[in-house]
Formats: structure tokens, C-alpha cells, sequence
């Protein structure tokens, strides 16, 4: 048996012959025990946990394995601080595609590498970047309880990137305005037609959009606060969740033609309410026909049907894709970021990024002239510099006279105003 001071720890020798390493653990005040078969593996673990320990760390991690914890964070913390559909989600995935390869891995034992490797073998596999960022974000959510919860010293999946061999998404290409206007025109009249018009409208996703209350909506300001989204309990049941998909909400303004639909929906929905014997009074503006919230698979088969009659490209998120394709073109990127309810800008970027290749042409055009008449200048410039006769036009030679002119004509016609009275002032 060897024998520290006291918190240093101990190594004591087993009946059975093994070695027994014990140290204090500081974040959690108990007693952890370490099992091995030499006293020299035995004396480098103690030195190990002895500094974890001294810098108020977690000196042992749990012994469980990822799958045994996971089932157990899975069935009591998942759905605490997320909705019904992300819990299930974060399930399907662990499940599917990291219990099979990491399942039997204790949770001490588990490092970055692991998990850098499951990345690259999804990406080998065949996934999307898409669903081993969905995978990775599952993983570090359940390790970040287990170091809140003291069980592991810290989370080895955050920081984790896809790889970059994982297949993309294709890039996004909305459906264009008479697309858009060739579907609205088909649903008029249909218990559609309100709703697409506030999808087009606005962007919203199609689950905020049925889970709009009419106490959310002031349609003589023109205001639509989003503060909630549709989802399912784990029984399946459609629910009104208490926040949006990215957890916060935001402010839409609605244009005239929103507004209007939206008095009509009012009205039609008063007279739903009368007519129906069995009413569950929710407050929204798209229920059921017994006030419930709409399941938006439901939903989605009307709008298959019509997009297929008039070669819609998409489904209701094709609505989004277009709201984000106007918007772009004359807004900054900040700006239609907020209004889809993006938590980064950064995600607007990644997905229609490509929209504004318009814009770096421009810009590319406008650099392109600018240069072109400092160049100019700058060879006036030059030329003045050595005309001892350049007091005027008159008098200043031909070369100069003539870098005179294009200096001050050059491509002028592809800046802006401001841009062209700075240069020819």
C-alpha cells in the first residue's frame, strides 16, 4: 500500500491482487475508487486524478458507457429543456447512428477522437453534412449534461466539425414570383388560400403559421409577433408549443394583401365556431375544424395536390425559400435573417448565400470602374507633373489634354451618383 497526504489519495492492494486507487473528488465530495493490475499503472492513475483533483476537477469519470447514460439522459433530462420533436429527434439519432459505433464505450473513455472519427465514418457512409451535424449536436447535448453533471470532466464533442467530404445540401432554388402567383391563384376560395398567403407574405415556417393566435396578430398595425410553433408530444398528439424552433421570437410586419387575408380568415373562423357543436377554444387563426391545432402533415397533403396541378416546385418551406429570394434582393442579409427567425446570420448565408452572387457582380462592376478612373487620374497626374506648359488645356500638350478627358469620362456611368461626384470633384 502506498500512502499520501492527506487529498493526495491512496494505493492500496487487493485481496484479489489487483491495485486500488482512491482520491477525494473535489466537484462532487466523495471518495472515487480506480481499479488496476499493477501498483505502477496504479501510482501514474493516482498522479493523474491527484492534479485533477488539486485544479478542481473531476478526478474520475463516470464508468457507465455512452449508450447505458444516454438511455437514461434520454428517458429523464431530454425533453426538460427542448420540444417534444427536437427529444425525439436527438433519440432517432443517437440510436441510428452512434450507439451501433460508440454505444459500448465508457463515458471516462470517450475523446474527441472518437467522435471526430464517427463524423468521417457517417461522411464515408454516405450521410449528408446536414444529418451528422444533427448527429454531433445529439452527442454534445447529452455530454454537456454529463459534465453538468459531474459525471465526465468535459464534453468531447464540442468543436467537433463535419467533415468536409460530407455531401452538401443542394443549393436552394426558389420558385419564382408568377410560380407563387400561379399557386395562390389555384387555392382561392379553398381553406388553402389564407394560409399560403401568409406564408408568401411573411416567410414563416409552416408550423409557426398554424400555430398563430389571433392575440399575436394586430392587424391595424400590420404586426404578427411569432411567439410559438406547432410540435407533438411523445403519445403523438399535435400541441401548441411555448416557443419558435430557434427558442425566440420576433416581430413581422404584414402587407396589405396579409392583412386582408388574414380579416377574411378572421371572419370565416367566427362562423366555423358557430357551426360546430364541439368547440376546444384555442384562440388560433388556422385550427381544425373543432378549434385544435392542425397537424401539418395534414396540411401538406391539400398542398401537394395543388402544387402538383399548377407545377409548383416544393412544398410550403419553397414559400420560405421565396420570401428569402425578395427579400435578399433589396435587403441586407441582417435584416431577412431576423424576419425568417435565424438564430445566426450565418445561417441565412449558408443556405442562400448563392442569391447574392448578383450582388458580388455588382460589386465586382463598381470596384472595376472606380479603378479605372483612379488609374486615370493617376497618369494625369503624372503627366502634369512633367508638362512644364500645363497651366491650361490650351496650353498643355496633346497627351495631357487627352488624359484630362478620360480621367474625367471614364466609365462614370457605372457608379453610383455619390461615388461619381467624389471621383469628378
Amino acid at each position: 500500500m502506498s500512502k499520501r497526504a492527506n487529498g493526495e489519495g491512496n494505493v492500496y492492494r487487493r485481496k484479489d491482487g489487483r491495485y486500488e486507487v482512491r482520491v477525494l473528488d473535489p466537484r462532487t465530495g466523495k471518495r472515487r475508487s480506480l481499479y488496476l493490475d499493477t501498483e505502477p499503472e496504479a501510482i501514474r492513475a493516482l498522479r493523474r486524478m491527484a492534479t485533477k483533483a488539486e485544479d478542481g476537477m473531476v478526478v474520475l469519470d463516470s464508468g457507465a458507457t455512452l449508450r447505458t447514460w444516454g438511455e437514461r439522459w434520454l428517458e429523464d433530462r431530454v425533453y426538460r429543456r427542448r420540444r417534444e420533436s427536437t427529444g425525439r429527434a436527438y433519440a432517432y439519432r443517437l440510436r441510428r447512428w452512434v450507439w451501433p459505433r460508440l454505444g459500448s464505450t465508457r463515458l471516462r473513455e470517450l475523446t474527441a477522437l472518437d467522435v471526430e472519427d464517427l463524423a468521417h465514418d457517417l461522411a464515408r457512409d454516405g450521410l449528408s453534412a446536414s444529418t451528422i451535424k444533427g448527429t454531433l449536436n445529439a452527442l454534445a447535448a447529452l455530454l454537456s449534461d454529463a459534465e453538468k453533471g459531474k459525471q465526465i470532466g468535459s464534453n468531447v464533442a464540442r468543436g467537433v466539425e463535419v467533415p468536409e467530404k460530407a455531401a452538401r445540401t443542394s443549393e436552394v432554388i426558389p420558385p419564382t414570383p408568377e410560380q407563387v402567383g400561379a399557386l395562390l391563384e389555384h387555392v382561392a376560395g379553398t381553406p388553402l388560400a389564407v394560409l399560403l398567403v401568409v406564408l408568401a407574405g411573411t416567410g414563416a415556417r409552416i408550423g409557426e403559421a398554424l400555430a398563430m393566435q389571433w392575440e399575436d396578430v394586430d392587424l391595424e398595425a400590420g404586426i404578427w409577433t411569432v411567439a410559438r410553433t406547432t410540435t407533438t408530444s411523445r403519445d403523438g398528439a399535435v400541441v401548441l408549443g411555448d416557443r419558435t424552433k430557434t427558442g425566440s421570437g420576433r416581430r413581422l410586419g404584414l402587407s396589405s394583401e396579409v392583412v386582408a387575408a388574414l380579416r377574411t380568415q378572421r371572419s370565416d373562423g367566427a362562423e366555423l365556431r358557430l357551426a360546430s357543436s364541439v368547440w376546444f377554444d384555442h384562440d388560433l387563426a388556422f385550427p381544425t375544424s373543432v378549434g385544435t391545432p392542425q397537424h401539418s402533415q395534414n396540411v401538406r397533403k391539400d398542398m401537394r395536390a395543388a402544387a402538383l396541378a399548377v407545377g409548383f416546385p416544393g412544398s410550403f418551406h419553397a414559400l420560405r425559400h421565396f420570401a428569402a429570394s425578395v427579400g435578399l434582393s433589396s435587403l441586407p442579409l441582417s435584416v431577412v435573417s431576423k424576419a425568417l427567425g435565424h438564430k445566426r446570420g450565418s445561417m441565412t448565408s449558408d443556405v442562400y448565400g448563392h442569391l447574392l452572387a448578383g450582388d458580388a457582380h455588382q460589386l465586382a462592376t463598381t470596384l472595376g470602374a472606380v479603378l479605372e478612373v483612379g488609374r486615370a487620374q493617376a497618369r494625369l497626374a503624372s503627366a502634369l507633373a512633367s508638362d512644364s506648359n500645363g497651366d491650361t488645356e490650351s496650353q498643355a500638350s496633346p497627351q495631357v489634354t487627352a488624359l484630362r478627358r478620360g480621367a474625367g469620362g471614364a466609365r462614370t456611368h457605372d457608379l453610383t451618383d455619390y461615388e461619381s461626384a467624389a471621383l469628378t470633384s
